[in-house]
């Protein structure tokens, strides 16, 4: 059976390789966060776009995109904090999957933004899962090789 909603109890497999802690610690930390990661953007959503989207999950602090370490510009992810937890549950359960400039986005807890995630690791800048990707937006291709 299908979900209409991201069920918010449940927490991504995902382990950030950078994080500095046991385990237990990265659970706990995802499990009383009030920061999000927001996966699969388009390299052209801009940051108004994002924090529109996630005001209506509840009142956003902060947003910080991903950039291309080389380029600094977009290259597809950004973080949302929020002011309580409730909010951020709110934000996973109902805008998971939505679709935002023609891309189905991902939202996840996050442990917390620091200084330094908010660039792309990926041996070009980017995000590592672009140099795995085969379907980019045609445009980005067309910008960068040309």
């Amino acid at each position: 059976m299908t979900n209409l909603f991201k069920d918010p109890t449940l927490i991504s497999a995902y382990r950030d390789r950078r994080f500095n802690g046991t385990q237990e610690e990265f659970d706990h930390a995802l499990r009383t966060s009030v920061t999000v990661y927001v996966g699969n953007l388009s390299f052209y959503t801009t940051e108004e776009q994002v924090y529109e989207l996630f005001s209506r999950a509840g009142e956003v602090k902060k947003l910080i995109m991903g950039l291309d370490k080389n380029t600094k510009t977009p290259c597809g992810f950004c973080f949302v904090m929020f002011y309580s937890r409730e909010d951020t549950e709110d934000a996973v359960k109902y805008i998971s999957g939505t679709i935002l400039d023609d891309r189905s986005i991902r939202v996840d807890f996050d442990w917390g933004f620091q200084e330094g995630r908010q660039w792309g690791r990926g041996r070009s800048g980017g995000q590592v899962r672009d140099e795995y990707r085969t379907d980019y937006d045609p445009d980005i291709l067309f910008l960068q090789w040309h």
